[in-house]
């Protein structure tokens, strides 16, 4: 296989907030945004793609230090990167003078997960198939190797998590015919959910969700309690009763409080 002969960092922005889109209890005028990184193989036809999220301001800081870390990339050999993600994150979370910033805290977390995204991106392309495929082909010990158990071993060990994968063996082949019958599972949308949505404009896009197959609906919450309520009863009067309803508070409530408001939407 080719080596890293180049890393690209671009910090990219939509100005979300003019439309209100993404706005939460929160967070009300996200411009969405991502650092994304890209690693340049010697072969043209691969390379690896992997971003990470933010909402604006702060964005050029993790696309910064995303490429700090994906520079550390270059000249390597991508068969050895690929064939071990998990050692490489580990390897990366270890450098002692950026592990003083991060990476389990803050910027330099989530820069490393551009990267980190990048590299799987690269080892699915590298062989040729989607990442879920690659995952669901990965024996229970390449998977394992790949999560990151660390500080965990009071709830559970490697072997403990072995056994578990384990035991899920003999259903992994009718797993994957589902999600190949099925074109995957279902999901949820949040499409019509943003808070600072007028009604008529919730009530399109919940239609929207419906008529696209959509059974699980989520809607932000946590503002004001009666603009809940009304917005909710909007909700149920287009996605019925049979369908799942769900709400994102987006970490505005402390725990009485988030209590006492579900109570009040119940």
């Amino acid at each position: 296989m080719p080596f890293i002969e180049a890393v690209e960092a671009h910090d990219i922005r939509f100005p979300t907030s003019l439309s209100m889109d993404g706005s939460d209890a929160m967070n009300g005028d996200g411009d969405y945004s991502a650092a994304y990184i890209v690693l340049r193989t010697g072969d043209p036809e691969l390379s690896g793609y992997g971003f990470t999220f933010t909402i604006g301001r702060g964005n050029d800081i993790v696309t910064a230090a995303a490429l700090q870390r994906a520079t550390h990339l270059v000249a390597r050999d991508v068969e050895t990167i690929v064939s071990d993600p998990g050692a490489l994150y580990r390897e990366f979370q270890s450098d002692s003078q950026m592990r003083w910033l991060g990476p389990e805290k803050g910027v330099v977390h989530i820069a490393l997960a551009a990267v980190m995204n990048a590299v799987w991106d690269l080892a699915a392309r590298a062989a040729g198939k989607p990442l879920w495929r690659l995952l669901c082909e990965m024996t229970p010990e390449q998977l394992v190797d790949a999560a990151d158990l660390r500080y965990l071993s009071d709830a559970l060990t490697r072997d403990e998590a072995l056994a578990i994968l384990r035991g899920r063996e003999a259903g992994r082949a009718a797993r994957v015919a589902e999600l190949e019958a099925r074109g995957g599972y279902p999901c949820y949308t949040t499409s019509a959910g943003w808070l600072g949505y007028s009604d008529d404009k919730l009530r399109r896009l919940l239609q929207e969700a419906v008529d696209s197959g959509y059974r699980h609906v989520k809607l932000k919450v946590g503002a004001d309690l009666d603009d809940d309520r009304r917005r909710l009863t909007i909700a149920r009067e287009i996605i019925g009763w049979d369908a799942k309803l769900m709400i994102d508070a987006n970490q505005v409530w402390d725990v009485p409080e988030a209590i006492e408001w579900v109570r009040a939407l119940a």
